[in-house]
């Protein structure tokens, strides 16, 4: 299950590109490493993408992983996640589609 996790939290950035504002996955980091927004909260915003009892306890667990962490922590998350964004305007599709031509 944290497997599964794991790699929802990887895969989400893929569906966004670069520059895009992906709404959904700055929404999903906010409140994940947010401390004010408590794991009922959180569940509650996310209600949509949970499909059963295993994947609420997945994301109570990765909500209370970020409660645990430090503050400088939390930051260098953050600012990986702004790295990993920024490094995909490389794949941009419109840019392999060019190339084809």
């Amino acid at each position: 299950m944290k497997l599964l996790t794991v790699l929802m939290l990887i895969a989400l950035p893929l569906s966004c590109f670069a520059g895009s504002g992906c709404l959904l996955f700055e929404k999903l980091m906010d409140h994940t490493i947010v401390r004010e927004v408590g794991v009922d909260m959180y569940l509650q915003e996310f209600q949509d993408f949970i499909d059963d009892e295993n994947t609420e306890m997945a994301l109570e667990k990765v909500k209370q992983c970020f409660f645990d962490q430090e503050d400088k922590t939390l930051t260098n998350v953050l600012d990986m996640t702004v790295i990993s964004i920024s490094s995909l305007s490389a794949f941009n599709p419109l840019d392999r589609e060019k190339q084809a031509l």
